[in-house]
């Protein structure tokens, strides 16, 4: 591994799993909520979760850990079918740090491109067309029980997914004038490298913990990584972006794993790996690769890099 030239980003993949979910909705057809899909070249679709939703659900986790002082303000728009914004104080707020900005305000138009650049979470194996019937009884009502309910069906599926999280370290706690408001340009210094490792430190635990997305009431779904790589770089890549999958059979391809870790070392100053132990069906095979632990010691152990390794000055 290349140790001379400095990290500029950590890359974060990882496989979550879901028994029964919709995690994602689209549109509704009828009275049948739809799922987020893709299609592929030969005809079949694939469901997944957007970005976008991937990161309100990590602002969602920091809220559920104590951090709601650290996030900006959510602020209406100016026009009744503006888009609702934040503060767009950097410096201040850990979400407009790490997940960007826009601000389409008279006089103050700003906005910061994310330092957390994040795939979408890909599904791994087609959509069977699978849905969950339901029905909106009036027996509770005095409505007319021998009329029936109102029938609705969702979309669901049993599915693994892939996520590819890059974050940029050399923009993390800097910010460019162009991002600021009028009042602010040319007086923000950057963070301090205390300040920098507790905001990332901060996503690494959002995620070690996330949950959530659409019918949660009914659907609850665990986001969190059953199998976990994450790359100390000096060369920003995503490396994993199309190599994490796993078979029909259910088990995760680690010779693709290895061969992105080896073809790649030229660039990779630390890497960490972690698995959930049953989830997959080739156990025996995962924890072959190197130095892979349980997914929390691989976070624990991804935390003590970035205070002992990380923005020393």
């Amino acid at each position: 591994m290349e140790t001379n030239k400095t990290v500029n980003c950590v890359n974060i993949a990882y496989v979550f799993k879901t028994s029964l979910g919709s995690i994602n909705g689209s549109w509704t057809e009828g009275n049948v909520s739809t799922v987020k899909k893709i299609t592929l070249p030969n005809g079949k679709q694939i469901p997944y979760v957007s970005g976008q939703s991937l990161k309100y659900q990590i602002r969602k986790a920091w809220k559920e850990m104590g951090l709601a002082d650290k996030l900006s303000e959510v602020k209406q728009a100016e026009k009744k079918a503006g888009v609702d914004f934040t503060s767009g104080e950097p410096n201040l707020y850990l979400d407009d740090d790490l997940l960007g900005y826009m601000i389409a305000s008279t006089g103050e138009n700003r906005r910061r491109t994310a330092v957390v650049r994040t795939s979408a979470a890909i599904g791994l194996f087609p959509f069977r067309n699978d849905r969950d019937l339901g029905t909106k009884s009036k027996e509770e009502t005095g409505g007319d029980v021998s009329a029936g309910g109102n029938i609705f069906e969702t979309e669901i599926y049993y599915n693994y997914f892939r996520v590819n999280i890059l974050v940029e370290l050399d923009r993390l706690g800097v910010f460019q004038d162009f991002e600021l408001a009028k009042a602010n340009k040319g007086k923000i210094p950057p963070l301090t490298p205390e300040q920098k490792k507790e905001r990332l430190n901060y996503l690494l635990r959002a995620l070690s913990h996330i949950w959530g997305g659409g019918k949660q009431s009914r659907l609850l779904t665990d986001m969190s990584p059953k199998f976990l790589a994450i790359t100390f770089q000096n060369t920003k890549s995503p490396i994993f972006l199309e190599t994490l999958a796993v078979s029909e059979n259910e088990k995760l391809n680690t010779k693709a794993i290895n061969e992105v870790l080896t073809g790649n070392s030229r660039i990779i100053k630390k890497q960490l790996l972690g698995v959930q132990s049953g989830i997959f069906k080739n156990d025996d095979e995962i924890i072959k690769l190197s130095e892979i632990t349980d997914i929390q010691t691989t976070f624990s152990n991804a935390t003590k890099y970035i205070n002992e390794e990380l923005f020393k000055q």
